[in-house]
C-alpha cells in the first residue's frame, strides 16, 4: 500500500501553488464570445397576440367578481335565514286575545290535565 502524503497549509505558508497568466481575466470574456459558434436564435423576439390573450385578463376579472358577488349572496342568505327564524319566535311569542284562546281551547280536543302540563312544563 501507498502512503498517502499529508499537507500542512502551515508549512506552506502564504505561497499559492497555482498562478493564472498575466492578462487572463481582462480578456475573458471576449475570449468565449469568440470562441462561441454563431447560432441564430430559436425564438422569434415578435409573438403574435391572439383574441385569446386579449380576453383572458378580463375573464379572469370577471370570474373573480362573480366569486365574490357569490360569496357575499351565501353570507346575506345565511344572515336572513337567521332573521327568518327571529320572526318565527316572535310570532310564536304573539300575546293573543282570550276570546281567541278560548274558541281554540274548545275546538281542540285537549282535556284539561294536558292543558295544565303543557302550561307547567312550558317555563
Amino acid at each position: 500500500m501507498k502512503k498517502e502524503k499529508t499537507y500542512n497549509l502551515d508549512e506552506r505558508g502564504s505561497r499559492r501553488p497555482f498562478t493564472v497568466p498575466e492578462g487572463y481575466f481582462e480578456n475573458l470574456t471576449q475570449n468565449i464570445m469568440a470562441s462561441l459558434p454563431e447560432q441564430e436564435s430559436i425564438y422569434s423576439t415578435r409573438t403574435t397576440v391572439t383574441t385569446w390573450m386579449r380576453i383572458k385578463p378580463y375573464l379572469y376579472a370577471a370570474a373573480a367578481f362573480a366569486g365574490i358577488f357569490f360569496c357575499i349572496k351565501a353570507a346575506v342568505g345565511i344572515s336572513s335565514r337567521n332573521n327568518a327564524s327571529e320572526v318565527a319566535k316572535a310570532e310564536e311569542t304573539t300575546i293573543y286575545s282570550d276570546e281567541y284562546i278560548d274558541s281554540f281551547l274548545e275546538t281542540s280536543m285537549i282535556d284539561d290535565y294536558t292543558l295544565y302540563y303543557t302550561l307547567v312544563n312550558a317555563n
